[in-house]
């Protein structure tokens, strides 16, 4: 018995970093149905539209992320092999001057983005918030204002994270954020149950900020010491020419994607202000948005592993490695829709109080559609990264028209526009154009090989 367990063990290629990351989504899988119960339980419709409208501005941050996160990941995956490396100790120290240059650029670019967040976002969201129609008055304004400036510091210490999970600290980087995941979970019931309303999107990101700051300024303070009180001296690292050509192809892509997959709440706040159907594609893209994450947990925790497997050389066991992690997401996310619709069907069933929380199973079959051509599209993608070439910019027009069209449709069809305009272009426009560039990357690799 056991050793047919380790058989599976194996062939999931779950090891403790993946174990944790899976705790996560698994967590978040078992937590949505809770969360979705208190908020059901706990706050009016406008209310629902308000605390979902919050999440979707705060969610902005991906703008000012700039996509650069998997590049830190992938880029600290290469030194950290320099580091360890049993080459001489001359190749050693280049490396940790790397590291240390690494560090000191990332902080710097990301206290920039952190404020110019907290900007746009208060601006942005306090603007649609404002004019959107409630039957009933909604006191977000305070709780806004103080949950953005906390999303905003989850932004700045963002870059020492990555940078972490790339070092070599994933089990310890997917643990504290599994810690995470259930200490804002508890923020949110408790503040809910005790009658906290709207303030409960504080509790859940304050606890966010206050785990991105242990993490990254306590837990760890040792290992960034060891760079950063290195004498800065010249290296064959630059930001600009080092990282700023996969960043500004990455940033143009991220924002993008954003554009057309992120927005969907806020398109309904903004053209048709109506918080009640706001609050059931919140709710829905809340646990969609689950099934993704849980389905991206094989990619992101074996991406820091592919990085480096290639930065040591070894590029045939990265994508042997890379197709399995391919081939057993993609199952996981396809089951994860196929349960979640099948919910959808019979919840209101057996409560009334699911009746017309989520939006329709129809629409949420078309989503996933869009949900499974976007998983293949992030699964070429960190395999990109990981071998430290530029994002390929063949999909630029394809995401281009996808916004349009996601846009437009909303603003005319609301929901249903947008659902069937990402599925449409996405699946049939932006992924086929990708994968064309993504085989004859790995067929030009594989000529070289041999």
């Amino acid at each position: 018995m056991f050793n047919q367990l380790q058989g599976i063990v194996e062939r999931l290629q779950i090891d403790r970093s993946l174990a944790y990351v899976l705790a996560s989504r698994i967590w978040q899988g078992l937590s949505g149905p809770i969360t979705i119960l208190f908020v059901v339980s706990f706050l009016s419709r406008d209310q629902q539209g308000v605390y979902y409208g919050v999440f979707s501005f705060v969610a902005i941050q991906a703008f000012f992320e700039l996509g650069l996160l998997n590049i830190l990941v992938g880029y600290a995956g290469h030194e950290a092999a320099g580091l360890e490396s049993e080459a001489d100790g001359e190749r050693r120290e280049q490396a940790a001057r790397r590291m240390s240059e690494l560090i000191r650029a990332s902080n710097v670019w990301f206290a920039i983005a952190s404020l110019l967040f907290a900007i746009v976002a208060l601006a942005f969201g306090w603007y649609t918030l404002a004019k959107t129609e409630l039957d009933s008055p909604v006191a977000w304004q305070l709780p806004f204002a103080i949950v953005v400036p906390c999303a905003a510091l989850t932004v700045y210490f963002a870059p020492r994270m990555a940078i972490l999970e790339g070092a070599g600290f994933r089990e310890s980087i997917y643990r504290y954020r599994f810690f995470q995941a259930v200490s804002g979970s508890l923020a949110v019931w408790i503040s809910l149950a005790l009658g906290a309303g709207i303030w409960c999107l504080v509790a859940a990101t304050a606890t966010q900020t206050l785990w991105a700051w242990y993490i990254s300024r306590f837990r760890f303070r040792d290992f960034f010491d060891r760079f950063t009180s290195l004498v800065q001296t010249a290296t064959d690292f630059s930001w600009a020419r080092d990282v700023v050509p996969a960043q500004w192809r990455m940033a143009l892509i991220s924002i993008l994607h954003h554009v057309t997959s992120q927005c969907f709440t806020i398109i309904v706040l903004l053209f048709h202000q109506n918080a009640a159907d706001a609050g059931r594609l919140g709710m829905t893209l809340t646990v969609t948005g689950a099934i993704q994450m849980l389905a991206l947990a094989w990619v992101q925790t074996k991406y820091p592993v592919a990085a480096a497997l290639h930065g040591s050389g070894e590029r045939e066991a990265a994508g042997t490695m890379w197709r399995r992690t391919a081939a057993i997401s993609t199952s996981i996310l396809i089951a994860g829709f196929a349960v979640f619709i099948l919910l959808v069907v019979v919840l209101p069933a057996i409560d009334r109080r699911f009746e017309a929380r989520f939006i329709l199973p129809s629409q949420i079959a078309i989503l996933g559609v869009g949900c499974l051509a976007s998983h293949l599209l992030a699964v070429q993608g960190f395999y990109v990264l990981a071998r430290r070439i530029d994002p390929l910019l063949i999909t630029v027009p394809g995401l281009v028209l996808a916004a349009a069209a996601v846009w437009a449709a909303g603003y005319v069809y609301s929901i249903q526009g947008i659902v069937v305009a990402y599925a449409i272009c996405i699946t049939l426009v932006v992924l086929p154009m990708h994968t064309w560039a993504y085989l004859t990357l790995r067929s030009d690799d594989d000529s070289v090989r041999a």
